[in-house]
């Protein structure tokens, strides 16, 4: 049998469909690592799929973290109006569609489980807080970024180390043979 380059699609539901009769993930990478190239992106996709049990535990607090980025959306969208209000010019109204993308863009992957986001809805979260904080000007805009920035970077951080707590890129486990080891 030749081996193939990754197909992430077929590769994630064979992850699924195994898991749920009971196979490890070693058991997994191994089948896999005899038909795909790539060991290392295979390790990654294991510990990229969250398990059902996972999904069924933290489902609320995913959802949660949905909602949070839907109102941020909505808040943002209303902000570009307002500005496109005091402004007058009707050239900033494309912001509509461009400042809720990142937002929008998290909300998707997290509604798919995709786990590399996660982290970067958390980081990315910080550094536009840090960005819009010197600009807000009054109370109500701090601490509504306040409790926004902290809900969505402790949910973030929280459902990644919950529902993927072997996801880590840079340092996957190798046994002396270089074949990846999972828990």
């Amino acid at each position: 049998m030749s081996k193939k380059s990754l197909d992430r699609k077929a590769t994630q539901k064979f992850i699924k469909e195994n898991r749920e009769i009971g196979k490890s993930d070693q058991e997994i990478y191994y089948e896999l690592t005899e038909q795909y190239y790539d060991k290392k992106s295979v390790a990654l996709l294991i510990t990229a799929t969250a398990t059902k049990e996972d999904k069924a535990k933290y489902n609320i607090y995913n959802n949660i973290l949905l909602v949070i980025l839907v109102i941020v959306i909505m808040l943002k969208v209303l902000s570009v109006f307002s500005l496109t209000l005091e402004t007058g010019t009707p050239w900033t109204l494309l912001l509509v569609f461009i400042v809720p993308l990142f937002a929008g863009y998290f909300a998707y992957e997290i509604a798919r489980y995709n786990a590399p986001v996660y982290r970067f809805c958390g980081i990315m979260t910080i550094v536009g807080f840090v960005q819009s904080i010197g600009k807000s000007v009054n109370i109500t805009d701090i601490l509504l970024n306040i409790f926004f920035t902290a809900a969505i970077v402790g949910l973030s951080f929280f459902l990644d180390y919950y529902l993927f707590p072997n996801y880590s890129p840079s340092n996957l486990k190798q046994d002396s043979n270089g074949e990846y080891i999972f828990n």
